[in-house]
C-alpha cells in the first residue's frame, strides 16, 4: 500500500460488530468492522474531550458512554444530543489481509 496509508491491524483482528483503537503518529482513531466493513474515525467525542474508546458500538454508530451522543461511523454526523458536531472520519483501505488507514486528512464528512 502506498503513502501515506498506515497498517494498522489485521482484518481478522476485528471482529465483526467490535472495534479497536490505534494511535498512529500519537493520534488516536478508533477502527471498527461493521459486517465486514471497516471505518475509522477519531477517538474523541466532539461535545466533551472524551475517548469514543471507552463507549460501544451499535450497528455503524459509536456511542460515546459519557453523555450517550451517537456518531454515525460512515458521515461522523452526532445522531444523538448533547453533541451537535461531528467527527472526523478518515479514509481506510483494505488489502494483503491489513487494515490500511490514511491519517493525513479527514474523509469528506456528509
Amino acid at each position: 500500500m502506498d503513502q501515506p496509508f498506515v497498517a494498522v491491524a489485521a482484518t481478522d483482528a476485528i471482529a465483526p460488530g467490535k472495534f479497536i483503537k490505534v494511535v498512529v503518529e500519537d493520534r488516536p482513531y478508533l477502527v471498527a468492522n461493521v459486517d465486514g466493513h471497516f471505518y475509522a474515525v477519531e477517538d474523541n467525542c466532539s461535545h466533551e474531550d472524551y475517548p469514543l474508546s471507552y463507549g460501544c458500538l451499535d450497528g455503524d454508530r459509536i456511542k460515546c458512554s459519557l453523555h450517550g451522543s451517537r456518531f454515525s461511523l460512515v458521515t461522523g454526523a452526532p445522531l444523538d444530543e448533547p453533541a451537535d458536531e461531528p467527527i472526523r472520519t478518515y479514509r481506510l483501505a483494505v488489502a494483503e489481509g491489513q487494515v490500511w488507514l490514511d491519517p493525513t486528512s479527514p474523509a469528506e464528512i456528509g
